[in-house]
């Protein structure tokens, strides 16, 4: 599991687009719609319906996007404690 493929895939959600979601990461759109079908592809299930307006999330998506947005809050809190460890 990667955090990353969680962020990109909750990023493309707020954009509504993996062209709008790749500028804002600074990704190329193959890498957006590569993390996006990884993702897919490790939970087993479709998450964005992709046409020609961009993206919309599938009733999997819908059922799934709160335990992902509580899974990268989480991780953003860890890495906060750490820093604050560190003394950053």
């Amino acid at each position: 599991m990667s955090i990353s493929k969680y962020q990109v895939f909750l990023k493309t959600v707020s954009c509504g687009s993996f062209s709008k979601a790749a500028e804002a990461l600074s990704f190329t759109q193959s890498g957006i719609s590569h993390a996006i079908n990884s993702l897919e592809n490790e939970l087993g299930v479709k998450l964005l319906s992709r046409n020609r307006g961009g993206v919309v999330l599938t009733a999997d998506g819908r059922a799934l996007l709160p335990q992902i947005e509580k899974l990268c809050a989480a991780h953003h809190a860890l890495m906060q404690s750490a820093a604050s460890l560190r003394g950053v």
